[in-house]
């Protein structure tokens, strides 16, 4: 199993090679990207033969929703993460993004607060404005090298009966922090005592490197998972996204027959007959292939942290937890945040997120995709060298 052979994704419309996002966003389509948070890997084996199955059979008609998926679902969180998933506390959604949404909809009202933690995965900033909820910030602290939860603001936050919302991600986009169990048993005992639903994101949770441990928010305390929604996809972690959709673990029976109710209203309750496939595929076989794919993004990541030492100076790796997203701070070369993203783009070649998308918390950061084959990297770090060299 190797992870080393660039595979060709342009014969099909990538998101990530699109030439209009490109130049609409960095200005040019003459960059390496590094941005869109899927990989250039193909999916594992058993995936993609399940699939061929699928297609093998010829008849794509309406299906019911099969358990099969979810109990693989279940049995692999059980298995890897010690949480047991009541199969009928899970709940079909569109994508994490989706349920998300209805969740703030259902959860909050015009002009509420919801909590995040910047620098934080932009799109959830995004679901806020579209729903006309305020954007309420508990900023992650910088202590050390490390980011932590600022727990005294979050009381602050939270305390105010106006806002009614956290939405933790569980591990972080993008610095890559893997919450601990105490760490997330404290966020979850402040929110409690002030009635904030916790809604956790999830996705990343598969990607995490050793000795670190994800622990599913759900599966500290049945209290804690009655106070909390936590949103799963097998997207991230089998490069599936455009395969798959998503699920939301809600334990309390009053919420799920809210959620239930408003994807019944708004016909969003069909399965789509390759997504079952791959989905079962995924979680029942694909667990050899997980694993020697986070070899090869711990590789990576020695890979840009040995390379940044010995060749850019002023360019430092905010060491990883999890994710396959590297959160890069570029704050001693002094240049301003759109200058930064100008700079990545017009004299490096990279197509990285610049850090003031995920915030102005995020200024003089970037993020960068690392699950590609080791050349593609090897190019990127020796564009960026080549750049900063050029302006010493």
């Amino acid at each position: 199993m190797t992870f080393d052979e660039p595979t060709d994704r342009s014969a099909y419309p990538t998101l990530k090679l699109d030439e209009t996002m490109l130049n609409d966003l960095f200005g040019s389509d003459d960059v390496l990207p590094l941005w869109v948070a899927d990989m250039d890997f193909p999916a594992p084996d058993a995936v993609i033969e399940a699939l061929r199955r699928r297609v093998d059979h010829g008849i794509y008609g309406y299906e019911i929703r099969p358990d099969g998926p979810y109990e693989a679902m279940a049995d692999w969180y059980g298995r890897r993460y010690n949480w047991t998933i009541d199969r009928d506390h899970i709940v079909p959604g569109a994508s994490v993004l989706n349920a998300i949404s209805i969740l703030i909809e259902q959860h909050s009202e015009e002009g509420d607060g919801v909590i995040l933690q910047p620098p934080v995965f932009f799109e959830f900033g995004m679901a806020i404005k579209a729903n006309h909820r305020r954007r309420v910030k508990n900023p992650l602290r910088v202590v050390g090298d490390r980011y932590e939860m600022d727990y005294e603001d979050l009381e602050a936050k939270a305390a105010d009966p106006g806002t009614n919302i956290l939405i933790l991600c569980n591990p972080h986009n993008p610095v890559g922090r893997v919450w601990t169990r105490d760490e997330l048993a404290r966020a979850a005992e402040i929110c409690g005592r002030h009635g904030v639903l916790i809604i956790s994101d999830e996705i990343h949770g598969d990607i995490v490197y050793p000795p670190h441990r994800y622990t599913p928010l759900g599966s500290l305390s049945a209290e804690v998972a009655q106070r909390s929604v936590t949103c799963l996809s097998p997207a991230k972690t089998f490069n599936v996204a455009g395969a798959v959709d998503a699920v939301a673990v809600i334990a309390n029976s009053e919420d799920r027959e809210r959620f239930d109710a408003f994807v019944e209203r708004y016909q969003i309750t069909r399965p789509n007959v390759f997504t079952s496939a791959a989905v079962e595929a995924a979680y029942r076989e694909g667990e050899a292939w997980l694993e020697a794919l986070l070899v090869t993004l711990q590789g990576n990541v020695d890979f840009v942290r040995t390379f940044l030492a010995a060749n850019v100076p002023g360019v430092k790796l905010v060491e990883p937890e999890g994710t396959y997203l590297l959160w890069l701070d570029f704050r001693e070369l002094g240049l301003d945040a759109k200058e930064l993203a100008r700079f990545l783009a017009g004299e490096a070649k990279l197509a990285l997120n610049a850090g003031y998308w995920f915030g102005r918390e995020g200024a003089g950061f970037a993020r960068m995709n690392i699950a590609c084959p080791r050349s593609v990297l090897a190019e990127a770090m020796a564009r960026l060298a080549q750049a900063v060299q050029q302006r010493l």
